[in-house]
């Protein structure tokens, strides 16, 4: 009978709590929503909003070479544009080997809207 009690005890907390951090995720997920409006306000070019809009199709994770081949961009070109993003803040860029990974480091509002 004690088991039983403290059987329906542990489910009753491990309830609870997927309750609260369910509604403290949701309520994170919508000041996120609503701060990443404000993240972007400044005004980019249009190379630096077309790869951030690449990246956030991509699930945040692109090779350099592939920004280059996809937007139709020279090297130099997509290299400047990622050292601005890479110095604002919204990307980071990798070294794997010889190749450099592109990884989105914070939601933008202009890879949504643009």
């Amino acid at each position: 009978m004690l088991a039983l009690i403290l059987l329906v005890a542990q489910i009753a907390v491990v309830a609870f709590a997927v309750y609260t951090g369910r509604r403290r995720l949701k309520a994170m997920i919508n000041d996120a929503q609503n701060h990443t409006e404000e993240l972007v306000k400044e005004d980019l070019p249009e190379v630096d909003k077309s790869i951030l809009k690449l990246l956030a199709e991509r699930q945040g994770v692109v090779y350099q070479s592939e920004i280059m081949k996809v937007l139709g961009l020279p090297k130099s070109t997509v290299h400047k544009a990622l050292r601005r993003l890479s110095e604002a803040g919204y990307v980071e860029i990798q070294k794997r080997g010889r190749l450099n990974v592109v990884v989105l480091k914070r939601p933008t509002s202009e890879a949504s809207t643009t």
